[in-house]
């Protein structure tokens, strides 16, 4: 079925539509829980080597967003939305069977699994600009809000089901000599659950502009320009003083600090702390809970306070999570610490997209996500090489890894000076805690026996209620 941009959806299309883009998120949800989350530890299963078990995670990011930079030209090639994205989500189904094939394989070297890894980053970096514009033009503004809150959760679900079912699998090999191979099977059911998602992607609607003929309705509604030249307006419109440059920049240096410490924990938990596969497992899914409960929170938060508010509880938030992994190693306190930590990354993340949507003008975002794409990656990797300094300092040794743990929350302290709007944000969180502790006092006077209250002259009952009644207008007056 083909939309007209202008025209609203009948029930029945708009019903196929919402049900497959879920169905799309879900299956999506699972790749990534199955196969993306393990490949660090496939790294390591093959014995590659920790810095590789590291870079895999940050390195082909980098690698494929230098080759999505071709994104806008080849969306402008294929014409349409649909076409583009289902195309790309195959590849990517593609490069996962190729990791299946690698894990099957005796002789792969670790160069090799780069490779399709880079390939996986490329079409799903690209696809997702795309994807953002074309789910804009299905769902309709009214019910947005509310579906995308519950398509995130249920992603969230399949993530925590492809974990779980991935770790149930890993730890049943363990002992037994396909523990290797047992990664092709995570990789082909990874694979399979692009696939499906492909498959749903295909089943929405396309979109077409209206007031066209048949032939240029189909197609995208981008001026007829070189690559080299949109990207090139599209870069100086970022940085430009007053835009989103500032906030590009903030998350660059947060990305940096996160990505000191972020490679390094999978190497930390699996050989450091020799955890079985079960506790790796449930680590790594309590973080998805905690991201489950603070959507809802979270996106309330932003309606009434403003997702400036958000980032900056977010960004303030995940601060101190990773050196607080120094404290203890315990398991039920790194369990504790991984749901706090999805807590504060699950507001985090909500306020960056929020941000994105509410700087960045449409008619210029696929080529903007694209620029911010290669820099975001690079400062990835930037940030794994310099963990990886620290880390080869003290010969990977446990206390090297709590050095880059630390190290890591240091930076990301650093990081909140370039927050946009950070001195509003600072004196409006400490307006608000003095204006509490304030309340707090003078109701504690309040409530104090009469015989207290009475001891001074000045310190009466009406004294203590005029003293009380001011205080509250205040801060009504305030908020």
């Amino acid at each position: 079925m083909i939309m007209q941009g202008g025209n609203v959806p009948s029930r029945r299309a708009l019903r196929r539509n919402l049900t497959a883009m879920n169905a799309d998120g879900f299956s999506f949800s699972v790749m990534v829980g199955i196969a993306e989350t393990y490949l660090p530890a496939f790294m390591l299963a093959r014995g590659f080597g920790e810095l590789n078990a590291a870079l895999i995670a940050t390195l082909p990011v980098l690698l494929g967003s230098v080759l999505q930079l071709a994104a806008p030209a080849a969306l402008q090639w294929f014409g349409c939305y649909r076409r583009f994205v289902v195309t790309a989500a195959l590849v990517q189904s593609l490069s996962v069977l190729m990791l299946m094939v690698l894990a099957l394989s005796d002789g792969a070297g670790a160069w090799m699994v780069f490779l399709p890894a880079t390939l996986y980053w490329a079409a799903g970096l690209a696809t997702g600009p795309a994807w953002n514009l074309w789910a804009e033009k299905l769902v309709p503004k009214r019910i947005r809000s509310g579906f995308f809150a519950r398509r995130s959760r249920l992603c969230h679900v399949g993530v925590l089901l492809g974990l779980v079912s991935g770790g149930l699998v890993l730890r049943w090999s363990v002992e037994t000599p396909w523990n290797v191979l047992a990664f092709s099977l995570l990789f082909g059911v990874g694979a399979a659950g692009r696939f499906v998602s492909a498959a749903m992607l295909a089943r929405q609607t396309q979109v077409r502009m209206a007031n066209r003929d048949e032939r240029e309705a189909d197609s995208i509604p981008v001026p007829r320009v070189s690559l080299l030249l949109r990207l090139w307006a599209s870069r100086r419109g970022l940085f430009r003083t007053g835009t989103a440059g500032r906030l590009v920049l903030f998350l660059m240096l947060v990305q940096t600090a996160v990505h000191i410490s972020g490679p390094y924990f999978n190497p930390f938990m699996l050989r450091i702390l020799k955890l079985s596969w079960v506790e790796y497992m449930g680590l790594l899914s309590l973080g998805f809970v905690g991201k489950m409960l603070s959507l809802p929170w979270a996106g309330r938060f932003a309606n009434r306070f403003g997702s400036d508010r958000l980032l900056w509880v977010g960004s303030l938030g995940i601060v101190p999570i990773s050196a607080l992994w120094f404290v203890s190693q315990e398991l039920w306190f790194l369990g504790c610490l991984q749901i706090l930590s999805g807590l504060v990354w699950g507001c985090y993340e909500l306020a960056m997209l929020l941000q994105f949507f509410r700087q960045i003008p449409v008619e210029r975002r696929i080529a903007v996500l694209t620029i911010y794409n290669v820099g975001n990656s690079a400062a990835m990797v930037l940030g794994t090489l310099l963990g990886a300094l620290i880390l080869n300092r003290f010969n990977r040794s446990f206390d090297g890894y709590l050095l880059v743990f630390v190290a890591s929350g240091c930076c990301r302290a650093v990081s909140l000076l370039a927050l946009p709007g950070r001195r509003t944000a600072v004196r409006s969180t400490v307006q608000a805690v003095r204006t509490a502790q304030t309340l707090v006092k003078a109701r504690t006077l309040r409530f104090q026996p009469a015989e207290l209250s009475l001891a001074g002259p000045h310190c009466g009952p009406s004294a203590v209620s005029v003293q009380t009644e001011k205080v509250e207008s205040r801060s009504v007056a305030a908020q």
